[in-house]
């Protein structure tokens, strides 16, 4: 069902003049730019309402809603003839797009190891995909297909403490009509989140909302001069957001040369670790935070329903989500956990047999020669920004197990700087506490900035 009336459902056709302010109020420079160029009524666009949890696009192609619960393809064949004519050109993956409201999460779905791999979290004013927007006309296809998968809201996301108690998830199916089990994993947990959004019982008004530009405004940005001014702004966009991807071999080959100076012939696992790490303080990579806003998920109903209908009385209900950390304003931390592993390479652990404790104190060492390698005047990396995040960014080191040399920190104490962790929409008088037992701190690193 295609409509021209927003009421914040299905799909509804507009134009530039019906959204500018909206457009101004999460990306200000977008919208100075396309006042100037004035888009007449030749150039429509399409308003995106997704609920919760449903996906925006899978590793194939888009999923638009029809406004009654249904979902298609841009390619199935009860796709309304407006929308084909305009949006035909995202067939084989996305039209181009910008978030205005909410959140949407980029991940990869490795169903067979029980975990996605947050890729891309954006946030209202980001454009997507860039693919569409830099419009590569190479004969050579780099970027793979059956990849990414988008979601309404974050994917990546679970409670803290365990919600794995079949007598408790009992609660949960008879109070929101659930038919799922209780979630074995933390990769089970969204699925869990969603039916009690999607319950009827609540019926809850989360919606994430896209625009989706028309074909002729991607033709106008690759063809009218007079689009020059919009075509590099977008194109400058993308160069900063891709800078350090750009140059991340010479990254690598930075922190190949201090192994080999430094003979660190560590696990090849806890390498790849490390240079995560410096990835994730760089925000090239999503990393978690508690979640404290209802911009990644319903936060407060799956908090409520979590203490007052599954009974969890004992700890918090901490939701952790993927986010990306900026290392020059982010002001609280980000984290990433050795049990809850988000690497986007796979190197084979050692054969011999470790402890959690023993993999931190390891990865701890990594850490520190990097750290101090980079760091160094001589550095080739010195002068960079992964040279300025060894100097101004501290990595911090957390289980609920002490160790003999006293570099690892209890995670009990994680809320005393991280007030997040404490946090709840339940303002009933409660003797809950952080679950510092949860697998995903026993063995968890805390990224911030030193100052």
């Amino acid at each position: 069902m295609l409509t021209e009336s927003d009421e914040r459902n299905g799909v509804v056709k507009i134009f530039w003049n019906d959204i500018r302010q909206r457009v101004a109020q999460v990306e200000p420079k977008f919208a100075e730019i396309v006042d100037e160029l004035s888009p007449d009524k030749s150039f429509p666009l399409f308003l995106v309402y997704l609920p919760y949890g449903v996906l925006k696009g899978d590793t194939e192609s888009s999923y638009l809603p029809d406004g009654r619960g249904n979902f298609y393809r841009l390619s199935d064949p009860q796709v309304p003839r407006e929308i084909l004519k305009h949006l035909s050109y995202g067939l084989g993956g996305s039209p181009m797009g910008m978030v205005l409201e909410k959140q949407l999460e980029y991940f990869i779905d490795l169903k067979h190891k029980g975990i996605t791999i947050p890729w891309l979290v954006y946030s209202p004013g980001q454009l997507f995909p860039y693919s569409t927007i830099l419009g590569s006309h190479s004969d050579h296809v780099y970027s793979p297909n059956g990849l990414l998968t988008a979601t309404s809201g974050v994917r990546s996301t679970f409670m803290l403490p365990n919600i794995g108690c079949n007598t408790h998830h009992v609660n949960l199916k008879r109070h929101f009509n659930i038919k799922r089990q209780a979630p074995k994993s933390l990769y089970d947990h969204w699925y869990v989140f969603k039916d009690i959004i999607h319950s009827k019982v609540i019926a809850y008004d989360w919606k994430s909302c896209l625009i989706y530009f028309s074909e002729k405004w991607v033709t106008a940005l690759h063809n009218d001069k007079a689009w020059l001014k919009l075509k590099l702004y977008l194109h400058e966009t993308a160069w900063r957001k891709f800078e350090y991807e750009r140059n991340r071999i010479y990254y690598d080959i930075a922190f190949s040369l201090i192994q080999e100076k430094r003979n660190l012939k560590p696990n090849p696992y806890l390498t790849d670790t490390a240079r995560h790490l410096f990835s994730t303080a760089l925000g090239a990579v999503p990393g978690y935070v508690p979640a404290c806003d209802e911009e990644g998920l319903p936060l407060s109903v799956l908090q409520h329903a979590f203490m007052d209908s599954y009974g969890l009385k004992k700890y918090i209900p901490t939701i952790m989500q993927p986010t990306h950390f900026d290392f020059e304003k982010s002001k609280a931390p980000i984290y990433y956990s050795l049990q809850h592993p988000s690497t986007h390479v796979f190197s084979p652990k050692s054969r011999e047999v470790s402890s959690t404790i023993n993999e931190i104190l390891e990865l701890e060492y990594i850490m520190r020669i990097f750290c101090e390698e980079l760091s160094s005047e001589t550095n080739l990396c010195s002068d960079t920004v992964i040279g300025k995040i060894a100097k101004s960014v501290a990595f911090d080191y957390f289980h609920n197990k002490s160790d003999r040399q006293g570099i690892i920190e209890q995670s009990s104490d994680i809320p005393k700087s991280d007030t997040r962790f404490t946090l709840h929409t339940n303002h009933k008088k409660t003797e809950a506490r952080f679950a510092s037992d949860a697998p995903f701190v026993r063995g968890c690193v805390s990224i911030q900035n030193k100052s």
